[in-house]
């Protein structure tokens, strides 16, 4: 008995000791606790062996994506969750698996051409032996009409070539870096990380445009007899992109049209290729593709579950984790995004087996389908958050405090992007402040999108991206035939862990939810003291309003169509505001405002008009 005082005493002045600024005893207990738990049982070597080694890759429909998130599933239930299920996201959406493949340069002499298939895209009548024609730019495709039955067709409107100048690189964010990040005001200043200048609507919107614009090319193709399409790869060192991001997109409903036979290839053998034609040279290519194509409905699943929140008052409040579980089809997605999945799970096994108890209820969700535009983070926002394109308010819009996501890689966690909130600034800084000596506490206004948190930071819910450590993400991984568990560093996935563990932890227990920004919102407002109206730009698609009040951001405060321009109406504190407008994507000044009286705001912005509000 006086051994284990002397224990406790011990434990207790460990955990005294390891207070930093900004945290109270029982936080640091609370940390301790976390950080025990992480170094005994960790899951993240098994996650990444399942989901990556075992089940990749898990393509959007297929059984190896059920087979992950059936696995996921019996996990969360080991861990002990309170819940632990699947939430449908079925539009039809099929499966596609290669069987067989095989490429190689016959004439004018033998080259085993590296390549891989591209998803959806059927499979060839046996083995077929063609020559080649290049295709410099899509849009000639008609002058050739008559001319390609039995050909292969080369894509090279998008190519170019690596030299020996180029270097494969694997970085870890500067601490100076990340101090300007910090320090940086504007947050649509791309300092860190990735962030596409576009609003989620538009991004969602974009991705069926182009299948629409390519379909009428790919029946062009089957009309003529070409027997099978060629893109070059953007990678060097015979790395393949293996996405649909290029000039073959995921035809991936029931409904939608099957492109005929499509690869990606090593970038030197694409270029071998084209400079044996310009040098009058007609190349001979045999290959073989055996793909099949499958649709069952159960296989397009999120995976959900919930530790239950233990205040009685708070319980139906949440704070919701995330990853995406699927992955694309040319490696086995560990990095992408096997590696944040681990990260998320881990989190929950940590909480769970410290026997920490949150007062609000913490939600996983690991979704499907982000790499075919967010189908499953998409279905469940729209289900239980709000509608993205009328913004109606659906039950949890309300009692969500936060999503936090993980899905740039493996590298470890070294803060986090706060979206404009400026708000919610101080009190991360605050939560974080237990790593900042460790260079992982950085919080930044920045922005960061191309995943599932923007979903829900479109309808204003609180909603962020961790900052990370790119290694070698975009070098040499991100949606290639190079993202496999080699890759993955467990370490860094380890010490992220612990970070989600804390912070999830510290949100679910504060005393208020996440305050969330002010003037951002779907539909433009149209009920208000202070009205905006920009004459004119009757053509323009869409226009919004960005000011210092909304702290810049570019798509949150839409205006509507009006007789003669566009308009809307906030309700304005008393004071003097910048702003100006966005209209298709440019920033515009406000035309009633004589050049001469333009002003700048000294962080970056010009071209701005002041309103008085009185």
């Amino acid at each position: 008995m006086q051994t284990m005082k002397y224990i406790f005493f011990y434990t207790f002045l460990t955990a005294f000791s390891s207070v930093t600024f900004g945290q109270s005893l029982t936080d640091s207990i609370a940390l301790e606790k976390i950080k025990t738990t992480s170094n005994s049982n960790s899951s993240i070597s098994q996650a990444i062996r399942q989901l990556a080694d075992i089940n990749g890759p898990r393509l959007l429909g297929t059984l190896n994506y059920y087979n992950s998130a059936n696995w996921a599933k019996q996990e969360l239930k080991r861990f002990g969750t309170d819940t632990a299920y699947f939430e449908s996201f079925d539009k039809q959406y099929r499966g596609w698996t290669v069987k067989s493949f095989n490429m190689e340069m016959t004439k004018p002499n033998f080259m085993h051409i590296i390549a891989y298939p591209l998803a959806y895209t059927k499979s060839t009548k046996g083995t077929i032996v063609a020559p080649v024609t290049f295709l410099a730019n899509n849009d000639s495709l008609k002058y050739l009409k008559g001319k390609l039955k039995g050909k292969i067709l080369l894509l090279g409107q998008d190519f170019y070539s690596f030299n020996t100048s180029h270097q494969i690189l694997s970085d870890r964010v500067s601490k100076e870096l990340l101090q300007q990040a910090a320090e940086n005001p504007d947050p649509n200043d791309l300092m860190i990380g990735y962030h596409s200048r576009r609003s989620t609507n538009e991004a969602i919107a974009s991705q069926e445009q182009r299948r629409v614009y390519f379909k009428s090319f790919f029946q062009f193709c089957e009309q003529e007899g070409v027997v099978a399409l060629i893109e070059p790869s953007d990678y060097p060192y015979g790395i393949l992109h293996t996405d649909g991001n290029h000039n073959v997109p995921s035809y991936n409903k029931q409904k939608n049209i099957t492109p005929i036979a499509s690869f990606v290839i090593a970038n030197e053998h694409f270029g071998r290729l084209v400079r044996l034609i310009a040098s009058g040279i007609t190349p001979t290519i045999k290959l073989n593709l055996e793909t099949t194509f499958n649709y069952n409905p159960k296989y397009n699943i999120n995976v959900v579950a919930d530790i239950k929140g233990t205040d009685k008052e708070l319980s139906e409040q949440q704070v919701i984790i995330g990853a995406h579980l699927d992955s694309w089809h040319g490696g086995t997605g560990a990095v992408d995004n096997a590696a944040g999945c681990a990260v998320m799970l881990e989190a929950i096994r940590i909480l769970k087996a410290s026997g920490l108890r949150p007062n609000r209820t913490i939600k996983i969700c690991l979704w499907g389908g982000e790499e075919q535009v967010f189908a499953g983070s998409r279905a469940y926002v729209n289900n239980h958050v709000g509608n993205l394109d009328n913004g109606n308010k659906k039950k949890d819009f309300q009692n969500i405090s936060a999503y936090f996501n993980l899905d740039n890689g493996t590298g470890k966690i070294r803060g986090i992007y706060t979206q404009g909130n400026s708000k919610v600034k101080p009190i991360f800084e605050e939560y974080f402040s237990p790593f900042k000596a460790s260079g992982n506490g950085t919080v930044t206004l920045q922005n960061a999108n191309q995943t599932d948190h923007e979903l829900f930071d479109a309808l204003n819910i609180p909603a962020f991206q961790f900052i990370q450590d790119p290694l070698n993400y975009i070098s040499v991984v991100h949606h290639t035939t190079m993202d496999v568990a080699e890759y993955v560093n467990e370490n860094d996935l380890k010490e992220s862990a612990i970070i989600v563990a804390y912070l999830i932890y510290k949100v679910a227990n504060q005393e208020t939810l996440l305050p969330r920004r002010d003037f951002i919102s779907v539909l433009p407002n149209l009920a208000g003291s202070t009205t905006f109206f920009i004459e004119g730009f009757e053509n323009a698609k869409s226009v919004s309003l960005v000011s210092d009040f909304n702290n810049w951001n570019m798509f949150g405060t839409p205006l509507a169509k009006v007789k003669g321009g566009w308009s809307c109406k906030l309700d304005l504190s008393k004071g003097k505001y910048l702003y100006k407008y966005i209209i298709d994507g440019d920033w515009t000044a406000d035309p009633k405002t004589p050049k001469e009286k333009l002003l700048k705001d000294g962080k970056g912005h010009a071209g701005l008009t002041e309103v008085v509000v009185k």
